[in-house]
């Protein structure tokens, strides 16, 4: 027979055998929201990303497009996810832009998600079909003004409606505005002539310059991008401040593990500064970026505060 102590040894050690050990993270396929349509820039980021998380995550990491009112729609579906670990949303600029233009929300920007990390930023490019005949934004501006009632910018989330409205105020010109749902639509009707200038990411725009589809204007950065040499700044031509870029940032719902979090930006950042990926980035003007959880939740409040006082300047009210 066993002694007393030595039975309730045996029965510590079964109960410790009948607890699960903890899951490591992940346990179960990834979810990479992207909030616009299939083919624009956020699109082909998220893509590069999940091909290469997948191996190094050991989990399907999938990437579901959700698109429509400017970003939100997806953005709530990930807000509203379980904070596990397991879904993020990857959006640009308009998401910290959407609470300014928006009187009603769905979800609050700041206390429902939390960043994780802003993975490249690019310049934004301002295109045309290619047969208008005007080589960069100042000739086009000229144009504009000659049949003012004829012209319109199209722009694919409020970010890029923003930095269209500042050409509008820097030009003195009136060209109405045309939203569309993603960066590949609004190529196809400029490329049209539907929509008479498009503005939007290198990253997409890039491939219908190179094919001869479109016409680059000018590029919103502070120096020429090395994927558009040739293509000058709105700074060179003569907007004077007019630097301006997009982001493509990591969001997860609020609660998620920080522990999580950290694991998720380590893989981007070791996935984006590989020089594999550097190149691919840089073909297409985007620079990595992939700072750490605090540093990037930090920058999102400066990044805030720009966007507002922009907002300001150009009288872009809240709908």
């Amino acid at each position: 027979m066993f002694a007393p102590q030595t039975l309730t040894l045996m029965a510590l050690g079964l109960a410790v055998l009948a607890v699960p050990a903890r899951a490591e993270f992940p346990d179960k396929p990834v979810r990479i929201v992207v909030p616009y349509s299939a083919g624009g820039g956020t699109d082909i980021v998220a893509r590069r990303l999940a091909e290469r998380l997948t191996p190094r995550l050991k989990q399907p990491v999938m990437v579901d497009n959700r698109p429509g009112a400017n970003g939100i729609i997806g953005t709530d579906f990930v807000a509203k996810s379980a904070p596990d670990g397991h879904t993020y949303v990857l959006v640009v600029n308009t998401h910290l832009l959407n609470p300014i233009l928006y009187k009603k929300m769905p979800y609050d920007t700041f206390t429902d998600l939390i960043g994780v990390t802003m993975v490249c930023k690019s310049p934004l490019v301002f295109v045309t079909q290619s047969t208008f005949p005007a080589t960069n934004a100042v000739e086009f501006a000229r144009h504009v003004k000659a049949k003012p009632d004829k012209y319109s910018y199209g722009s694919s989330e409020n970010m890029t409606k923003l930095v269209g409205e500042m050409y509008n105020k820097y030009q003195h010109l009136d060209m109405v505005n045309v939203a569309y749902k993603g960066g590949a639509p609004l190529m196809t009707d400029v490329i049209g002539g539907v929509t008479t200038v498009g503005v939007t990411s290198v990253l997409t725009a890039k491939p219908f310059i190179t094919s001869g589809k479109l016409r680059p204007l000018a590029v919103t950065g502070a120096q020429r991008s090395p994927a558009l040499p040739n293509v000058p700044t709105m700074i060179e031509s003569g907007m004077k401040d007019f630097e301006v870029y997009t982001s493509y940032s990591l969001y997860a719902p609020a609660k998620t593990p920080k522990a999580a979090l950290e694991r998720m930006q380590k893989e981007v950042h070791d996935i984006v500064m590989a020089p594999e990926m550097k190149e691919i980035l840089a073909e297409q003007a985007a620079t990595p970026v992939a700072q750490s959880v605090d540093e990037f939740n930090v920058q999102v409040k400066k990044d805030f505060e720009f966007w507002q006082r922009l907002a300001k300047e150009v009288n872009l009210q809240a709908e």
